[in-house]
Formats: C-alpha cells, structure tokens, sequence
C-alpha cells in the first residue's frame, strides 16, 4: 500500500512540474533589413560527458543477505581443477528474480581477495508480489593458490565480507 502511495505522489509531484513549465516562445518574423541569428544553447542545454565521469552504481535489489560462505574445491579426479565456490542468501521484493556475477579486480598481495559483484536481473514476466528469498550461489576458478577473503557486493553496497575459506578434499 504504501509503495501504490509513492507512485501516487510521484505522478502528483510529475504533473505539478510539467505544469509549471514555460510555454515556447513566439517567434516574430525578421524585419526586412534584419537576419535572424540563431540563439545560443543554454549552458545547461550543452551538457558534454568527460572520459573522468564514472557511471552511477545503481541501487541494489537485495534487500537483506545472509548465510554467506566459501570454499575451495580441491577435489582429485580426471580434468578437475581448483574451484571457489560462494553461496549465500538474499532477500528480494517479489519472486522471479536470477542473478548474474562480475569478478572484480584482484589485489597483488600473495594471498590475493576475492571482489564479486551480484547484479540481481529483475523478472520480465508476472511474480509473486512478496518479499522472496533467494539462494545465489558463484563457481569459478581459482585465481592462485587460495584466497584472504572474499568480498560481496551489490549496488556499491557490501554484502558480505567472508574471511574463512577452507580447502575441500
């Protein structure tokens, strides 16, 4: 309810604004002896993007996490290679929603982090309107010989900070 009352206000506040507006200027004809000089655009109108602006992180999804935790997969066998694995629980809005990862860049140390970024992927078709929670879960290489920690993040906010990563056999 107090989510419908938000739009609400919101199309208000939009309307309101709108109408505020000045209406476009009426433009007389030149006089004979004169030439219409094109305006300059206003400083506002000429907006240029500098390769120094960064992106705006867009907010995240995820309401609330838990039960995070990581391990190395170490076990023997044909073709097998070392693996992390992360999982954890998060809390959505409503039902649906998947979730894709970015690795983040690596510190030099020689016990190197870990930096995952969770993008939770809103759903396109109808979902149960509730707050759902949902298991996430990462697999991927391992980057050296083990790893210090492992960060989670989504939104610019952190999730999690996972510093205990045992080795599996």
């Amino acid at each position: 309810m107090t989510s419908l009352r938000h739009i609400a206000f919101a199309a208000a506040g939009g309307l309101l604004l709108a109408a505020c507006t000045p209406a476009p200027e009426d433009t007389l004809p030149a006089t004979p002896g004169e030439t219409e000089t094109p305006a300059e655009p206003a400083a506002e109108e000429t907006e240029t993007l500098t390769p120094e602006a960064a992106p705006v992180e867009e907010a995240c999804a995820v309401l609330d996490s838990r039960d995070w935790e990581a391990w190395v997969n170490r076990m023997p066998g044909p073709d097998a290679s070392p693996a992390i694995h992360v999982i954890g629980k998060v809390d959505v809005n409503t039902g649906g929603y998947t979730f894709n990862w970015e690795v983040g860049p690596m510190d030099r140390s020689m016990t190197p982090a870990l930096r995952l970024k969770l993008i939770p992927v809103a759903p396109t078709d109808a979902a149960l309107m509730a707050i759902s929670t949902e298991e996430v879960q990462y697999t991927g290489p391992l980057a050296g010989s083990a790893y210090s920690s492992v960060t989670v993040t989504c939104g610019g906010q952190t999730l999690a900070e996972i510093t205990e990563i045992p080795d599996v056999h």
